[in-house]
Parts: C-alpha cells; structure tokens; sequence
C-alpha cells in the first residue's frame, strides 16, 4: 500500500539495524532521535537522561531527495529501506549538522583517506538531522533479547564478552574458561558484519558452538550474534559492547587491554580506561594478554611469567588466519585442530584429486573404505604430526 499523504526518507540497512537495536533497549538510556540541545549535551558531555552516552544517537540521512524532503520540515516521516516501508518517525525537530564534526565525534578523526570508515559514513551522512520518537519493523533483534532474558532470569552473575573469533584460539578458550569459573553463565556476543566478509559468520558461528559444545560445561555459554553497524566502527566501541551487554542483561563484561576504544593509561600507578570517566552501571575487567611460553610450556599472563618475551609465542587472529589463508595447518599449541579443519576445508574447497584414498592411506581404518569428508582428512593429517616417537 503506498502512502502519499506523508513525507518518505530512505534509509540504508545500516540505519534500519541501529534503529531497531535502539527501539529494543540495547542502547538504553537512548530512545529516540535527540533533539539539536540533547544531541550537543551528548556529545560535549557524554549524558543523556543523565546516564553516561558516547555521543548523540542522530538520523541525518544523505541524498538530494532526502535533503529537499527534510527542508520542507515535515510532521511525520516515512522511512523506506531497499523500497520497503519499514518505519516512521513523529518529527519533534529537524535541524543542521556539520558532517565533519559528527565523524570526528564517532571516529576520532576525519581523515577519510587513511580510515575507508570515515569515508564511507560521510558518504551515507546528510546535512539535516531528525530528531523525535520513531518505531520500525524489528529485524529479529527484540526476539533475540527476550530469549536471553529469559535465559537468564534466575542466573545471578552474568558476564558477557564480544569476539570476533576469526579464528577462536587458544587464548580465546583460556578468557572464557576463567570467565565461566566465576560466573554463573557467559554470553559471548559474536560479531558479524552487515557487508560480505572473508571469514564469513556461519563459519566462525559453527567453529565456535563446536568449542562451546565440546569442550565447555552444558548451558554454560551462550553464543549471541551481534550486528556491526557503523556506530561500532570509531572510538567507542568499548563503550557501545558494555553499554550493548548490560542491556542484554549482563552484570559483568570482560575485555582484552587491546580492546579497540580502550583508551588504556596510566594515573598514578593506577591502570585507568575509558570507562573510569563513564558510568554504564556494569562492571567492566579489562584481560591481561596471554602468551604461550616456551619455557612454562603453558599459556600464561604476560604479568604472571618470569620469561622475556623472545621466549613468547603470541595469539593473534590475524596472523593465524594467514597461517590458514596460505593451506598451512596452524600447530595445536595456537588452535584446535578440529577448527583448523574446519577453516582448511572452507578455503580450499575440492582441494585434492582422491581424498577417499589418501585418507585410507593415513589413517587407521577397519578395512573397509569409508566416505569422508575434507575436515576428516584434515584431523587426520594432524593427528600424524602430533606423532611424537619418531622425532
């Protein structure tokens, strides 16, 4: 049914997203689309409502038409998204931006040739702001939340964690073993981007549920997908994952000390972060880094081992996954090798002419000539490397 009595803005996906996680309380206290005093109170302040925000939570669409549409300063606005109706906004104000300056507020920075982020949010962000109350179609965000509230209602101690898991390590297994120690349960938050990626989310969701389901107490872990969207992309991410957990009902949130939008720093002895000036009402612990040690044999804090780093191996994703990007199979002290297997048969697909064979070739069989798959020989191959009496 088409509308023809309101004024239409079209949005893109990004925004659609982020409306939605708002209109289900994941940002809490935000609630709305500030108005031009709330948003500079926001911003220069970080309060809205009186509860710590890292900036102001606006719409400023980009586009002629959206532009020529917020000009004319409607009362209510349409907002459609690749062609579809998907919400409305009871308009309280509509007012001008600086682009630069919101980027600047997100980012840090408005340098758009070193950071590709910063261009392209310019490229999505409009001149004119809208501000008032909005509703619009849940994109499965609501469900998600009421499932883990439901999840949790009679737990006491919940600490949640975002990951990128790309790929999950060891270290990875080692933060959320400590974290279910003292805790009644773990919402690991995974993350997983709007756009195509190289690792793509069902690979990293099925690697880690493996780990979960395998290696981890029963309803110990829970694996909650969340959306990236642009807001998560600048300096406040740290702030947005808390501020994100704490709405989903944790009471605890765990962080690595690279976290990006950290802010570590020393005052007086003391170890500061970003979260020593806010107030999320969530207990925020930052992690050590962990290093597997050649001399411990053992993966250790980097605070708790008496070594010198040229005797640390260290975990990092990246350099795992170029590991795996090039065929090699990461050794075991760095991941499992059952997730390796994983990976290896996701990026290189048909790989071998008779894997039939060269699995019967390498493995101990009954006899008989079973059907197995990629990951099945790939266990296999790492199995014999993990043979120890002939080195």
């Amino acid at each position: 049914m088409e509308f023809t009595n309101k004024s239409k803005i079209y949005i893109d996906k990004e925004a659609h997203i982020t409306l939605a996680m708002v209109q289900a309380g994941l940002l809490k206290p935000i609630d709305k689309l500030m108005n031009k005093k709330e948003a500079k109170i926001a911003d220069e302040k970080k309060l809205y409502k009186q509860k710590s925000v890292p900036f102001s939570f606006i719409l400023a669409p980009a586009g002629k038409k959206n532009e020529n549409i917020l000009k004319q300063k409607p009362k209510k606005i349409e907002l459609f998204c690749e062609g579809k109706k998907v919400g409305e906004v009871e308009v309280e104000e509509i007012y001008e931006i600086d682009p630069l300056e919101r980027v600047k507020t997100i980012y840090g920075t408005t340098d758009s040739k070193n950071y590709p982020q910063v261009a392209k949010t310019l490229k999505r962000l409009g001149r004119f702001a809208i501000a008032g109350d909005f509703w619009v179609e849940d994109t499965g965000i609501k469900k998600r939340v009421d499932f883990v509230k439901e999840k949790i209602k009679n737990l006491n101690s919940i600490v949640g964690m975002t990951m990128h898991a790309k790929p999950i390590h060891r270290v990875h297994e080692k933060i959320m073993r400590q974290a279910i120690e003292k805790n009644d349960l773990l919402i690991i938050f995974l993350i997983k981007n709007i756009q195509e990626e190289e690792i793509p989310y069902k690979l990293r969701y099925e690697a880690l549920k493996y780990v979960v389901e395998n290696y981890f107490p029963k309803d110990k872990v829970l694996i909650v997908p969340l959306l990236n969207t642009y807001i998560f992309s600048g300096v406040n991410e740290a702030i947005l994952d808390a501020m994100i957990a704490k709405n989903f009902g944790c009471n605890k949130f765990i962080m690595g000390q690279t976290h990006k939008g950290l802010g570590i720093y020393y005052e007086a002895n003391h170890l500061k972060s970003i979260f020593d000036s806010m107030d999320l009402d969530i207990e925020v612990e930052t992690i050590n880094e962990y290093v597997y040690c050649e001399q411990c044999r053992t993966i250790v804090s980097v605070n708790s081992c008496p070594h010198g780093s040229h005797h640390h191996i260290s975990y990092h994703s990246d350099s795992i996954f170029e590991l795996i990007k090039t065929g090699l199979i990461p050794p075991t002290i760095l991941m499992r090798k059952e997730i390796s297997a994983k990976y290896l048969a996701y990026m290189f697909p048909n790989r071998f002419k008779n894997l039939q064979k060269l699995y019967y070739d390498i493995s101990p069989n009954k006899g008989l000539i079973e059907e197995s798959s990629d990951e099945d020989f790939y266990i296999a191959l790492m199995k014999l490397y993990q043979t120890s009496s002939l080195t």
